[in-house]
C-alpha cells in the first residue's frame, strides 16, 4: 500500500510539472497560474526571470501601493502623473529682475522637479536680449540662476540674473522641466563632494543607490 501510495504522489508530481498548478482555475496555463488577489506577508524575490520579448501590449508595470502594500498594475492614463512626465514651462511678461518665485503647484510629498536647460528671450520672442552690467565691478559668470525650491509642500521655481543684474527689457523664458514621481524610479542620494585640488582631471566613484 505504502509503494501504491508513494508512485500515486509522483505521478501527481509529474503532473503539475507538465500541467502548471491552478489556483482558482482548473485550466492553468503557466507553472503558476492564479486567478484572484494574492497576499504576500514576507519578501517576494525573483531569480533569473529573464527578459521579455514580447509585444509591449501584452506587458505591463507592476508596483507596490504604499497605502496598502499590494501589488498593483501601474496604468499611466488613471494616473495623477506618468512615472515620469516632462514639460516646457514658457513664462512671458516677466519683470527685467526675473523670476524670483513661481509656484508650480506640483506637491513636493510626490514628487521631484528637475530644471533640465532654460531660454532666454526678449518680448515678442525677440533674440535681441541684454543684460545690464553693473559698472563698479567686473563681469559676473555665469550670468543667470535657474533652479527648483520647496517650499510650503509645493515645488517652486526661481530665474533671476546674478549679481543685482537686470534685463534690459521685461523677458520671456522657456524652462524645461521633468517631473519624477518619488514612489516609482527615483530616490535622492547625499550631496556628492569632490576637491580637485587644482587638477585638470579626477576620479570619482559612482555612489550607491539610495534604497528606500
Amino acid at each position: 500500500m505504502k509503494k501504491i501510495l508513494f508512485l500515486a504522489v509522483l505521478c501527481s508530481i509529474a503532473i503539475y510539472k507538465a500541467q502548471g498548478v491552478g489556483i482558482g482555475n482548473t485550466n492553468p496555463t503557466q507553472t503558476l497560474d492564479v486567478t484572484g488577489n494574492m497576499k504576500l506577508s514576507e519578501e517576494l524575490y525573483f531569480e533569473n526571470p529573464g527578459t521579455y520579448t514580447g509585444p509591449s501590449t501584452n506587458s505591463y508595470l507592476v508596483v507596490r501601493d504604499n497605502s496598502d502594500k499590494a501589488l498593483k498594475r501601474y496604468v499611466p492614463a488613471t494616473s495623477e502623473y506618468s512615472a515620469i512626465n516632462s514639460t516646457v514651462y514658457h513664462i512671458t511678461n516677466i519683470t527685467p529682475g526675473g523670476i524670483a518665485d513661481f509656484d508650480t503647484k506640483i506637491p513636493t510629498s510626490k514628487y521631484y522637479l528637475i530644471i533640465g536647460g532654460f531660454i532666454v528671450r526678449g518680448v515678442s520672442d525677440n533674440s535681441n536680449i541684454k543684460i545690464t552690467q553693473d559698472t563698479t565691478t567686473s563681469q559676473y559668470i555665469p550670468q543667470y540662476s535657474a533652479r527648483s525650491f520647496e517650499l510650503n509642500g509645493t515645488w517652486h521655481i526661481r530665474f533671476v540674473p546674478n549679481n543685482n543684474r537686470v534685463f534690459h527689457q521685461n523677458p520671456e523664458v522657456r524652462l524645461s522641466v521633468s517631473v519624477y514621481r518619488k514612489d516609482m524610479l527615483t530616490t535622492v542620494n547625499p550631496t556628492i563632494t569632490f576637491n580637485m585640488n587644482a587638477a585638470t582631471s579626477g576620479n570619482g566613484s559612482a555612489p550607491a543607490p539610495a534604497l528606500p
